[in-house]
């Protein structure tokens, strides 16, 4: 067995690997996927909506969130404009004037997370819920939020992200995603492990945020950052798969890539910021899984790519010799290299591809996406999939020459 027969063996033991421990997670615990607790008190909320140049979207997520089922008197929205150059700030102010629910603060632009550290600092909740500027709560979604702070120890709470926008191929995909995503994140609560609060709407406990400093303004993913800061210190986080926001994604391509390229340089920035919380974390499962499994991932991600590339040199290079020959007047099917015979490694991967479907069956039967057929997942698997080491490649190019910008906007 040669060196990157290995590798790929490696690769698709680890594959399989994770692979059974969410489908073990699934049928252990697909009995409680909607359930969440009721909460015993109903504490208040302060409700932070960092918003920069969202003229388009920022009516609709404060009409959702004026909306939103909640005792009066307990929850207040505080938007942050984070100096605009549209016209978010003249339409927030309108809202102000017409809600008394609402407060404004308009500031320097210095980014999301200053943004949402500057409202935490106005905010009179106990909690503190932080929305996205184009992200739309359903209407009881922090109510099926709130109750998991009865539990002692829970710092943080998260929701199932939904795409709103669903006009063309690259969208529907992303529907696709988002759904396997949400289904993934919920099986990890089941191990105290959701390693992601994410920016359409989570809540955390105001005391919690203030101990830990709020977010990190250096961080391009601050919603991941602050989660492992929250994990790393010994706190719990959750999820309610039942409270559903819907969010508005990229739908041309080149928004993507640059969405990826800011979710990996931050995926990058905190696993070098934690990688030490292996060894000292009070958190057990954060520790020895959460930072292992991104870690892992990451890792694999870059080596396939390697593999691939590798791959298509070499056996790109021998047909185009082979060529030679056959403009020579040779049969062109005497050098090219046809292998049929069974090997492990063909044998790990059909394992891999169909333990693969059987997942993403799975997981779309348990979300929003519903039952899907074998050529849908598998254009899921190797054409959408495949996009994401396009973000990756540059976000490690980026990385590399120090240029840490927010690329989205």
């Amino acid at each position: 067995m040669n060196f990157f027969t290995a590798f790929y063996l490696v690769m698709f033991f680890f594959g399989l690997f994770f692979l059974f421990i969410f489908m073990i997670l699934h049928y252990r615990n697909k009995d409680k996927l909607y359930s969440y607790p009721k909460p015993k008190i109903i504490p208040s909320v302060s409700i932070i909506v960092p918003a920069y140049n969202e003229e388009n979207n920022i009516a609709a997520t404060l009409n959702a969130l004026i909306n939103l089922e909640y005792p009066a008197g307990k929850k207040e929205i505080i938007v942050v404009d984070d100096e605009s150059t549209d016209k978010t700030l003249e339409i927030a102010k309108k809202f102000a004037e017409k809600y008394s629910a609402i407060k404004l603060i308009h500031k320097k632009n210095s980014g999301k997370a200053d943004s949402v550290n500057v409202g935490i600092k106005r905010a009179k909740g106990e909690l503190i819920a932080v929305v996205d500027a184009d992200s739309y709560p359903n209407k009881d979604a922090l109510l099926k939020m709130i109750g998991y702070f009865d539990e002692v120890g829970v710092a943080a709470v998260t929701s199932r992200v939904l795409v709103k926008n669903k006009e063309n191929w690259l969208t529907k995909f992303q529907v696709m995603d988002y759904s396997i995503i949400a289904w993934t994140r919920k099986l990890l609560d089941f191990i105290d492990s959701v390693y992601v609060t994410n920016g359409p709407i989570s809540v955390y406990r105001k005391d919690v945020l203030l101990e830990i400093g709020g977010f990190d303004k250096k961080n391009l993913t601050e919603d991941i950052e602050v989660t492992w800061n929250i994990l790393s210190r010994g706190y719990k986080t959750r999820m309610s798969y039942s409270a559903i926001v819907y969010t508005t994604v990229p739908e041309k391509f080149t928004v993507w890539v640059k969405q990826r390229i800011r979710w990996n340089l931050g995926g990058i920035q905190t696993i070098w910021k934690y990688w030490k919380s292996i060894i000292n974390s009070p958190n057990y499962i954060f520790g020895r899984f959460v930072i292992p499994y991104v870690t892992t991932s990451f890792i694999l991600a870059l080596i396939g790519l390697f593999l691939v590339i590798r791959s298509i040199w070499i056996t790109g290079s021998y047909h185009l010799y082979s060529l030679y020959y056959a403009f020579s007047g040779y049969s062109l099917f005497k050098y090219a290299d046809f292998n049929f015979s069974i090997s492990l490694l063909f044998i790990f991967a059909v394992i891999f591809l169909v333990c693969g479907i059987w997942y993403y069956k799975v997981g779309f039967k348990n979300s929003e996406t519903g039952k899907k057929g074998i050529f849908s997942i598998l254009a899921y698997s190797f054409i959408y999939r495949a996009f994401y080491v396009i973000p990756l490649v540059l976000a490690i190019y980026k990385m590399v020459r120090g240029d840490l910008r927010w690329y989205t906007k």
